[in-house]
């Protein structure tokens, strides 16, 4: 099964703390993708930046309270 965690962090630093933190909890071949983007608008006198992350991984279908076909879990 596939599945998606979204990030949303204002700093820079902190993404990277986010994202490493989650992938640390994942095996390496289960990462799919880790995409970045970044945005900003301006909020007179400040202007706001928004760093954000997709990582998209695999799992295994028992994890996600599934059964393979055939009834019998991975």
């Amino acid at each position: 099964m596939i599945q998606v965690k979204v990030f949303d962090e204002q700093h820079e630093d902190d993404l990277t703390d986010s994202m490493n933190d989650f992938l640390s909890t994942l095996k390496e071949k289960d990462v799919l993708s880790v995409q970045l983007a970044t945005s900003h608008f301006c909020v007179l006198p400040e202007q706001i930046y928004s760093f954000s992350g997709l990582i998209v991984y695999r799992i295994k279908p028992a994890e996600a309270g599934m059964l393979e076909p055939g009834g019998e879990s991975e």
